[in-house]
């Protein structure tokens, strides 16, 4: 009599222990699906911020996907996409080492990229030089010795001195480049009228020659557009449907930093933040006051939306800053 009883509480603790596991599975699978879920939305973030900056290149508005694309680069993004649109914004905005720099890194990144042939193709109208693998730093060396060489046989070729010029300030050596921009210019006048040469050389007041090097040249771009962003990201919170009703709406949540990288103090700055669905419906838009910047000055942003049909259908959140002169 006694193995019947112990057959039957040896079924029943199994059951118990089955069910145990089972509710223990569903509460690891749930807690899974929400991390997977926030990993994803994360990523599907940052290609919407690269795929906003290319719509903004695309309208011609290089100015506002410049903070955008910084933006994702200071995130760590790896995207070598990033690069490619970064150069074409520096090349449109008038800072072609800027330029030429990003398109290189995007070559190193994806050589054989969707844009490997267009960067190739930007560089070589830039540089003057049919070359194809300008991606690789040796090549680029040899270029500059084979340059030298050919300009000691011609030395007034001003041809010459203005592909050898360019390879050197692609290869960051813009006091050799500087120079023969300046001795090409002392030439040949017409050459102030080269798209290359008037981007690099300019004269002041007094009729000086000044090599507006990268650094320079960022210094302009930083006074033309002096505020960046950097480190915004966006998150969801708030309690689901099912709660009780005063807490049952999803909060969409907007947060970064501003910066101003100028040498002027910004008045009366205000971030305007605004959400979009799918189609570019504009959910909501929210401005926030940050009063004066002073140079170098960094202040973060936040803000919170809950004007929307379902959070799920928000697709990607859009950022501008405005300032008095």
């Amino acid at each position: 009599m006694g193995n019947p009883y112990k057959l039957i509480l040896g079924i029943v603790l199994l059951l118990y222990l089955c069910n145990c596991q089972s509710n223990l599975f569903k509460k690891q699978d749930k807690d899974t699906l929400n991390l997977s879920h926030r990993k994803s939305y994360h990523i599907n973030t940052t290609f919407s911020e690269i795929k906003l900056a290319q719509q903004l290149i695309e309208k011609g508005e290089f100015s506002q996907a410049f903070p955008k694309l910084l933006s994702v680069m200071e995130s760590g993004e790896k995207d070598a996409t990033v690069y490619y649109f970064l150069g074409i914004v520096y090349q449109e905005l008038g800072s072609p080492q800027n330029a030429l720099t990003n398109y290189i890194k995007y070559l190193q990144l994806a050589p054989q990229g969707v844009y490997a042939e267009h960067s190739r193709k930007q560089i070589r109208e830039l540089i003057g030089s049919p070359l194809n693998q300008i991606e690789r730093v040796d090549t680029i060396e040899n270029q500059i010795q084979t340059l030298e060489k050919k300009l000691q046989q011609e030395p007034q070729n001003t041809e010459v001195m203005l592909q050898l010029a360019n390879w050197y300030w692609i290869n960051q050596n813009f006091t050799k480049a500087g120079n023969l921009y300046k001795n090409i210019v002392s030439l040949n006048a017409t050459y102030w009228s080269h798209p290359i040469i008037s981007s690099r050389l300019e004269k002041d007041g007094n009729g000086e020659i000044i090599v507006l090097t990268p650094e320079e040249a960022l210094k302009r771009e930083a006074e033309k557009n002096p505020i960046v962003f950097f480190n915004v990201t966006s998150f969801r919170s708030g309690r689901s449907l099912g709660w009780a009703s005063d807490l049952k709406h999803h909060i969409y949540n907007v947060s970064g930093q501003v910066r101003n990288r100028s040498s002027r103090t910004l008045r009366n700055v205000t971030v305007q933040l605004t959400i979009y669905g799918f189609s570019g419906m504009i959910y909501d838009t929210r401005t926030i006051s940050l009063g004066n910047l002073s140079p170098g000055q960094i202040k973060p942003f936040s803000a919170q939306f809950v004007n929307f049909d379902n959070i799920e259908n928000v697709d990607h959140y859009d950022y501008t800053a405005y300032y008095d002169e």
